[in-house]
């Protein structure tokens, strides 16, 4: 029993809860932002969902990447390289998640399952195998993965994949590089020992700050785009517009002196920002849904 339980614990590590858990909110609050009833069946397929199709690609990549996560410190503990599971039992549970994940996404339409499958292909196949090895350009495919649960939330509620659901995926494509890039600068030795690319330009500062600010632009836009296309979210809009402001400055003042230090601060304060746009535009849409009392 100890030993399962400790497998299972280390499955459940493979998932990257906290990642899946940011890519959640992000698919709750598309869903929600669809003005879709808060029907508890279909609330309890996307929390399926968010677990074995975010957690499943998620683990998949890594039984894929172990022999990179063995040379780098951070990732040498992970549950593969560390032989806490082996790469069998990985792929035993990796495969039962996304099959669970392909059949609750064909039970809510089939613009779901399209996300849920093209999360596997531009994850696993697009950037895991294709281009993660070989070019710091891999975050252009791999950012269409990240995005696709905010998509699939939407097509969830609204039934389709119209443009305001494009617009919320683009929110999460445009910010992925201030999450990524900084992370990488950081942790820039680990990669070089793995011989991984992942910021452009040999960790140019100035080059992928400079393209950082340009994407947390184009998420400000998407924002503004959605809140007027569908009338609802000019509080969000707002409120994250200050959030990408203040990303923006931090980015910029890294440029001039750059840090290890500063480079993980820009990181964490990454998360705020993509969250605060999933959390209000979903509570604008309640609140709106409330009747005003007539007096």
């Amino acid at each position: 029993m100890a030993a399962l339980t400790s497998k299972t614990l280390a499955f459940i590590e493979l998932t990257k809860p906290r990642q899946a858990a940011l890519l959640m909110l992000t698919m709750y609050g598309a869903y929600i932002a669809t003005g879709a009833p808060l029907d508890l069946l279909m609330l309890a397929k996307l929390a399926i969902l968010g677990f074995t199709a975010i957690g499943g690609v998620t683990a998949l990549n890594m039984y894929f990447d172990y022999d990179l996560d063995s040379m780098m410190r951070r990732t040498s503990r992970r549950p593969l390289p560390s032989g806490r599971l082996s790469l069998g039992e990985s792929l035993f549970g990796v495969t039962l998640m996304l099959v669970l994940a392909v059949f609750v996404a064909s039970t809510v339409n089939e613009y779901v399952l399209f996300a849920i499958l093209a999360g596997l292909y531009f994850d696993i196949i697009g950037y895991t195998e294709l281009t993660k090895r070989f070019t710091a350009l891999n975050i252009v495919v791999g950012s269409i993965a990240g995005s696709m649960p905010a998509l699939g939330g939407w097509a969830a509620g609204a039934g389709a994949i119209t443009l305001p659901g494009i617009l919320l995926a683009l929110v999460v494509y445009a910010w992925q590089p201030l999450h990524v890039w900084f992370l990488a600068y950081f942790l820039e030795e680990d990669y070089r020992r793995a011989n991984v690319p992942m910021a452009p330009f040999n960790y140019n500062a100035r080059v992928f700050s400079a393209l950082t600010i340009a994407h947390l632009a184009i998420m400000a836009l998407s924002v503004w785009l959605f809140a007027y296309i569908t009338s609802r979210g000019y509080v969000a809009a707002l409120i994250s517009t200050l959030f990408i402001l203040l990303a923006s400055i931090r980015v910029a003042y890294f440029v001039g002196s750059p840090s290890k230090a500063e480079a993980l601060r820009i990181f964490k304060f990454a998360t705020p920002t993509l969250a605060i746009v999933f959390v209000l535009v979903p509570l604008e849409v309640l609140a709106s849904e409330i009747p005003l009392p007539s007096w």
